[in-house]
């Protein structure tokens, strides 16, 4: 199981700087479309290796992590290799198109 963190201000920057393979994942709770994204990131927490780490910004919360990522809309996620951006995904997408991105860079680790 991936690991998943509920980002602070103070965890944005450690946690995308990691090794390894991070999704950050943007997101507020009166947004509709990021409840539907936030099942199937839940889903892909469950199925995928515990190398992935899933980290929740809740906008609201952490306005300066946004802001640092220049978050214009939501959801929107963010994929992190060795602390390097690989990939912004502005809106969201399917479950199939989120693991077609985010295996190919697990399996590099392997």
């Amino acid at each position: 199981m991936a690991t998943v963190i509920e980002l602070t201000p103070e965890l944005c920057k450690s946690v995308t700087e990691k090794p390894g393979v991070v999704l950050l994942y943007f997101r507020a709770e009166w947004c509709g479309a990021c409840k539907t994204m936030g099942r199937i990131i839940d889903q892909i927490a469950e199925e995928t290796p515990d190398e992935l780490i899933i980290a929740k910004c809740n906008i609201e919360n952490c306005i300066e992590c946004a802001t640092s990522y220049e978050v214009t809309s939501i959801p929107r996620m963010v994929i992190f290799k060795d602390g390097n951006e690989i990939k912004r995904i502005n809106s969201s997408i399917g479950k199939g198109a989120l693991l077609n991105e985010l295996l190919p860079l697990l399996k590099e680790d392997q």
